[in-house]
């Protein structure tokens, strides 16, 4: 009898396991794209099978048998049943197009379709800038915008007035935009791990997990994972991601550049492999050894917060890894000035800029304690907190560089001391979703504006260029659920007193819950209090319950903000001048989480013009290498021509010079 495993029989085959019937399936997904040559590991598992011997596995009818290892006694779903496992480890396919696996065993066959792009490198290689705002989503960058651009850009006059900018952020700049969809393989609203897994490999994942698949084992740990369990979240098929692609096939210089913990999911999806997000030794070990680079470092670059996993007296193996790191080579940084001091050459560094206080391991085996994410960049510049956001505390770590330093020394470093070497690096603005979690405003606005201005440097890196050889793309990993709701007159000494306050409990149905309210809640409608809205009726306007201390309806303020950069650093003081009242926007969270909203993405450079419209998240890394096939010279030659045409409109902020607006 065969039996062919589909969506359509999936609940039929999940009722054949539970009655211990036999089945067989290929551990891929239903869509699986590669890149030609781009390795993953072929997993087959047999359910309620043993002693069956050789398997037979074809590629288009061709025979990849020989390429698999097994059987192997497994006990696959935790139901005490002895179960067969088949791997073919780091396997590439070099024929392209549509490729069907098909295996055969014990008198069942399953098959899985898959796609493979072709790929050949340019004859100039080119260079990846990709930024990720993690939960920027178009509120995000709508709100850093207009904080930023509403500053005096000349004596008495706003940047932004009558609904216009005069400058635009620099990721507005960029002359393509899109739209991407982030939704994981097994849910509506995504995590940080399984959305970077997605850019960096192609395909989709579950979630928490990094670039790889699901397996049968994956019951041992996903409800309790600890270090006995550990071993089950780090056997799952594996699958190559871009950086690891472009480095072990053409020497690319690789980096990833984050403010948040670097074994943090987003840095961390660009190179290693594992089922949860949260095995955060062994994400800083495979930085070291690359399981996929023959056990070498995976990058040129690695700077970011969170030296606690690399440390012998955190790790539950007592290796240091910083010390291995320089014995590899790397020069190794941990403050701001080290790092602006890097000499010239330098060819690797690993630059480590927090460390937890509490300094000591978790108990599960797995991670620290506490991640050790940079500072806010609110608090970096040193501006003064709102009421109900807290204060800083920097331990010993107050020499943290910014974002934009962060971006030009990983680039001056990977481009090599000619400028000339290609490279593919990330960089993220992560305090984005650390800020936007709690509802913290300030937070979250100031560090997209940090983000921007390290995407200025990448621009201003491609523009100095001899020849257009670097693409560069800003977008999102998801959103969060901040929504700008208009203005606010709120004074200082209330905007930054949190000594006052008044205290109410609501009681809904999940159960009573309480809120402290400060003055400048008028500012950051928290997900916990009430909106406002014109119309006065309870049962619509959300007025209902405790007011704020002075309501404010914020959405019938009218004008236009005027905060004020009187050091001209491109970041607004957030206090008024001058014993004025300073209009700052209104902004409101309905949730503390990640949303399932599409996120906004824009390009510039050669390639560009792909990502325009609605894509998936898993499009991008094909876009990418189609950029660095080199054959995008139609669609660059509309952007120049078209686009970047003054004969033809523009966006106000946007032009540089004579334009027809």
């Amino acid at each position: 009898m065969i039996r062919t495993l589909s969506l359509a029989l999936l609940p039929v085959w999940l009722a054949a396991v539970s009655s211990g019937q036999t089945s067989l399936s290929i551990l891929l997904p239903e869509r699986t794209r590669l890149l030609q040559d781009q390795r993953l590991d072929l997993v087959i598992e047999a359910r309620n099978i043993t002693g069956a011997g050789a398997i037979r596995v074809t590629a288009n009818g061709v025979d990849i048998s020989s390429r698999f290892t097994g059987p192997q006694t497994v006990d696959l779903d935790c139901d005490a049943r002895p179960d067969t496992v088949y791997r073919a480890n780091l396997f590439s396919f070099q024929d392209t197009g549509n490729i069907r696996l098909t295996a055969t065993l014990a008198g069942l066959q399953t098959i899985r379709d898959l796609h493979v792009r072709p790929f050949a490198m340019g004859a100039q290689p080119r260079s990846v800038i990709l930024y990720i705002g993690d939960a920027m989503g178009t509120a995000y960058r709508d709100a850093a915008r207009i904080v930023g651009r509403s500053v005096e850009t000349q004596p008495g006059v706003p940047g932004f007035r009558e609904g216009y900018f005069d400058e635009l952020l620099e990721m507005d700049q960029m002359p393509v935009s899109g739209m991407v969809m982030t939704y994981s393989s097994d849910r509506v609203i995504p995590d940080s791990a399984n959305t970077a897994a997605a850019w960096a490999t192609g395909n989709k994942t579950f979630e928490a997990a990094l670039n790889v698949f699901a397996d049968g084992t994956d019951c041992l740990w996903l409800a309790n994972l600890n270090a006995s369990t550990v071993g089950a979240a780090l056997d799952n098929p594996r699958i190559e991601t871009l950086w690891e692609y472009l480095r072990r096939k053409f020497g690319y210089r690789t980096g990833i550049v984050s403010t948040a913990n670097i074994t943090d999911a987003t840095p961390a999806a660009e190179g290693s492999h594992t089922g949860n997000r949260q095995t955060r030794f062994e994400i800083a070990r495979q930085f070291l050894e690359n399981p996929l680079l023959s056990s070498q470092p995976g990058f040129d670059v690695i700077l970011g917060g969170g030296n606690d996993e690399f440390l012998p007296e955190i790790r539950a193996d007592g290796r240091d890894l910083i010390a291995e790191f320089r014995q590899r080579g790397f020069s190794f940084v941990s403050t701001a000035t080290q790092l602006r001091n890097l000499p010239g050459g330098t060819r690797a560094v690993l630059g480590l800029f927090r460390r937890s206080a509490s300094g000591v391991r978790n108990a599960n085996g797995l991670r620290s304690t506490v991640d050790a994410n940079m500072e806010s960049a609110y608090d970096r510049l040193g501006l003064p907190r709102p009421a109900s956001e807290p204060r800083p505390n920097f331990g010993a770590w107050t020499d943290q560089p910014m974002l934009d330093l962060m971006t030009r020394k990983a680039i001056e470093v990977l481009s090599g001391p000619d400028q000339r070497e290609p490279f593919i690096l990330m960089v993220e603005g992560a305090l984005i979703d650390k800020q936007s979690h709690p509802n913290h405003a300030s937070g979250v606005i100031w560090d997209t504006l940090e983000l921007d201005k390290a995407v200025g440097v990448g621009r201003g890196f491609a523009r100095a260029r001899r020849q257009a050889d670097t693409l560069l793309l800003v977008t999102a990993d998801h959103d969060q659920s901040m929504s700008i709701v208009g203005l606010n007159e709120i004074p200082d000494a209330d905007y930054l007193d949190n000594g006052s306050s008044l205290s109410f409990t609501i009681s809904p149905p999940v159960g009573q819950q309480g809120m402290r309210v400060l003055k400048d809640s008028n500012a950051n409608v928290r997900s916990g209090y009430n909106y406002s809205a014109s119309g006065g009726d309870p049962n619509t306007s959300g007025r209902a319950g405790a007011p704020a201390y002075t309501f404010q309806n914020v959405y019938d303020i009218d004008g236009f903000p005027n905060y004020v950069d009187a050091d001209g650093d491109g970041y607004p003081e957030n206090r008024a001048a001058g014993g004025q009242v300073l209009r700052r926007i209104s902004v409101g969270f309905r949730t503390g989480n990640h949303t399932g909203t599409s996120v906004p993405i824009t390009a510039e450079g050669p390639g560009s013009f792909l990502f325009t419209g609605y894509m998936d998240q898993t499009d991008i890394p094909f876009k990418i290498a189609v950029s660095l096939s080199g054959d995008t010279a139609d669609g660059d030659a509309f952007v120049n021509n078209v686009l970047l045409n003054p004969r033809y409109p523009f966006t106000y902020g946007k032009c540089k010079g004579v334009c027809l607006y």
